[in-house]
């Protein structure tokens, strides 16, 4: 484990968990309303022009689910972008203040993966020299490391390659397309006997979701045993119910290759 930057030279302790931040979930809106069968067995074809209004006796008009979906797809980016310095900020403290409270900056969970918080500019040359960091899988969007890390042509010219995989901040789910996209890339530099930083804002859930990717594709294990192990080593992760469940249809599609 290793200390926040700019934190004093502390040996890393055990730290809890943090206070969660309830997940905003978008739900798509259904109608209540439902057709009524009439009360007559038999219908009568009449002569009389009818008088009923253009419209009359249809049902409301309902929302189209993917508009709902979109709509609170748009709100929690916009929520993330709000919250994202005040949260960054809380980041930043916990990894400098001493004590029980300290969070280390990034942990490494096996020769090949180390998972931490945003790669800031000036830890480049300890990730590069000491670490042995040749790849990085960045699951921020761009807004999030515009200022405060390398590009990809900075992390380029280090000697190191940048794997972007946008995923929302705080609620945000990877694909599992992005999964199979990262494990790709962490293999790659595994053969290759380097090492990968995988991480979002704070390394607790996006890239978190990323790391379990990756020790089922080579563990063969369960979702829930791979986050176990990451939470071992990194106490204060957070999996979310949703990306739970993107790790256990990528669990899933591992299986099904691996008995192929």
């Amino acid at each position: 484990m290793v200390p926040a930057p700019g934190g004093p030279g502390t040996p890393p302790e055990s730290v809890g968990s943090c206070p969660r931040v309830p997940a905003c979930e978008g739900t798509s809106s259904k109608a209540s309303g439902s057709l009524q069968p009439s009360s007559s067995s038999s219908f009568q074809l009449s002569s009389r022009p009818s008088t009923a209004s253009p419209g009359a006796g249809r049902l409301p008009l309902r929302p189209a689910p993917r508009r709902a979906m979109a709509a609170a797809a748009l709100l929690e980016a916009g929520l993330a972008r709000v919250l994202y310095y005040p949260t960054l900020l809380y980041t930043l403290f916990r990894g400098r203040m001493p004590g029980p409270g300290h969070r280390d900056w990034y942990h490494r969970i096996d020769p090949t993966v180390l998972l931490g918080a945003l790669p800031l500019r000036s830890m480049t040359r300890r990730l590069v020299q000491d670490e042995n960091v040749r790849g990085v899988i960045t699951m921020n969007e761009e807004y999030e490391t515009r200022f405060l890390c390398n590009s990809s042509k900075e992390w380029k010219k280090a000697g190191v390659e940048q794997l972007r995989l946008s995923t929302v901040d705080m609620t945000g789910v990877p694909t599992l397309a992005n999964l199979q996209k990262g494990v790709k890339f962490v293999l790659k530099y595994q053969s290759l006997g380097q090492c990968v930083y995988v991480h979002c804002k704070a390394g607790r859930s996006r890239s978190a979701t990323m790391v379990a990717a990756y020790l089922i594709q080579v563990h063969n294990w369960s979702p829930e045993e791979a986050v176990r192990f990451i939470t071992k080593i990194r106490s204060h992760i957070r999996v979310r119910p949703g990306q739970l469940e993107v790790l256990q249809e990528f669990s899933k599609i591992t299986a099904g290759a691996a008995k192929n």
